[in-house]
């Protein structure tokens, strides 16, 4: 998606350009490592993709150009405005704190009598503490108490999900990033054993089993990210390129695992889905 982008935007990899990859595979104790490597290259410009690795390109250099795939910059103060970014760093940001009273709501529509719920996050990415924050409060708001379980590891996913069963939790809302996405199967194969509706960020993690997504696009926000690319590779500073946030939201049902969970989902809300998954 993101070298499609760059090619019809005129940069091809081995022709005008070269990508050099690096790839932390949902661990985030090597972003710093991978980051370094990078930027004592000297490269044009880093793209980042994801909080933690934005954190470790911004720790590894200060004059290189890096263009982030953000999940809120402003929260996480990877820049202090999204209109006068400043500095080395420029790009795309969702702001996922404010969806997360919508995504409570649209598991509430699912589960009216919903009354406690899990919380899955990994610590070790920057935004996910806050993002936790702001989906207790919102639960809280709607009458929803919250069991909050940490996971950095595969076998935290089993131990998470014992505790949530543990602590009666009817629905889960997982707080998706690098790990959980690479885990999705083990993730979503566990919600459905464990009879617990899930609620995602992401439609991928849906279309791997989970039940319900909203957020923005990913393919949306990855061409825009190599827009920005594409515009330091002319020349443009990152200081002088307005931080964009995507237009596009989805809303994703799978409706397979609703039927593996025993739920009915309400024709108003699949109505507004952009995907439904049969």
């Amino acid at each position: 998606m993101f070298v499609e982008r760059l090619r019809q935007l005129g940069y091809v990899d081995g022709e005008n350009v070269r990508i050099d990859y690096r790839f932390g595979d949902g661990r985030h104790d090597v972003m710093d490592t991978l980051a370094r490597e990078l930027a004592v290259t000297r490269p044009t410009v880093i793209m980042a993709v994801g909080d933690q690795a934005i954190s470790a390109a911004k720790k590894a250099t200060t004059t290189v150009p890096i263009v982030m795939l953000a999940c809120d910059a402003l929260t996480v103060g990877f820049v202090t405005s999204l209109s006068r970014p400043g500095g080395n760093v420029t790009g795309v940001t969702c702001v996922s704190t404010e969806l997360s009273a919508k995504r409570v709501g649209l598991l509430k529509e699912i589960l009216p009598r919903l009354s406690r719920a899990g919380i899955m996050l990994n610590p070790a990415n920057a935004s996910k503490p806050w993002d936790a924050e702001q989906t207790r409060v919102a639960a809280r708001g709607v009458g929803i108490v919250t069991i909050l379980q940490e996971v950095v590891e595969p076998p935290d996913i089993e131990r998470a999900f014992a505790a949530f069963v543990k602590e009666r939790a009817e629905a889960l809302i997982v707080l998706d990033e690098a790990f959980t996405i690479l885990n999705a199967k083990q993730v979503t194969d566990l919600a459905v054993r464990y009879h617990l509706p899930t609620m995602h960020a992401w439609g991928e993690m849906v279309a791997a089993g989970g039940l319900i997504s909203y957020g923005p696009s990913l393919s949306e926000m990855v061409r825009m990210s190599a827009g920005y690319v594409a515009k330091i590779l002319k020349g443009a500073k990152p200081a002088d390129l307005p931080v964009e946030q995507p237009t596009t939201f989805e809303l994703v049902i799978n409706l397979k695992t609703a039927k593996a969970l025993g739920l009915t989902i309400p024709p108003s809300l699949l109505a507004r889905a952009d995907e439904v998954i049969k």
